[in-house]
């Protein structure tokens, strides 16, 4: 689950929880004869009853309803990124994967070791490794591709050459 799904979840959560507690109250104090506390829910029936499906606002609170419904349900379709990678298998019987984060923690090592690289941040997506490597040099040269081929050859020791794709960026800044 991504970052954006959980706040989200937790927030529709939240203002579930608190739309609830809302309507509890509510209806307690309405069946004490009380007024209402926050909900002005007498003004509200009165009104709603003067609507129907043809009116603008009816319309506009429907559709915004089917627009949120397919936001969130696009945002929880989409696959994220994978947790584990699966490594080739040396016996056919045995799967073997290697957690997304180890992948990345090896592969900016890799990307470090060239001289004239400062730091790198690693992303490893289903298919490409996105490399931004960062570099105090004023003229990088070929920094570039050995950093690329730092990258690919620890992919091919870890049998990964072939399915995930390295993408290297070099900026030049201070780096840490």
């Amino acid at each position: 689950m991504t970052v954006v799904n959980r706040v989200l979840a937790t927030l529709l959560a939240l203002a579930l929880l608190l739309g609830g507690l809302l309507a509890v109250v509510e209806v307690v104090l309405a069946a004490l004869g009380r007024p209402p506390w926050l909900v002005p829910h007498p003004d509200w029936t009165s009104w709603l009853t003067d609507q129907d499906l043809g009116s603008t606002i009816v319309r506009a609170a429907l559709i915004g309803a089917v627009v949120l419904g397919l936001v969130l349900l696009v945002l929880t379709l989409r696959r994220g990124r994978p947790g584990a990678l699966p490594l080739p298998a040396r016996v056919e019987s045995v799967r073997t994967t290697a957690s997304r984060r180890g992948i990345e923690r090896t592969l900016r090592a890799a990307a470090t070791r060239p001289d004239g690289v400062r730091d790198a941040q690693v992303r490893a997506r289903r298919r490409t490794v996105r490399v931004r490597a960062a570099t105090a040099l004023r003229d990088p040269g070929d920094l570039q591709s050995r950093v690329t081929e730092a990258v690919s050859q620890r992919l091919e020791e870890l049998g990964l050459s072939g399915t995930l794709r390295p993408r290297v960026t070099v900026s030049k800044g201070a780096g840490r």
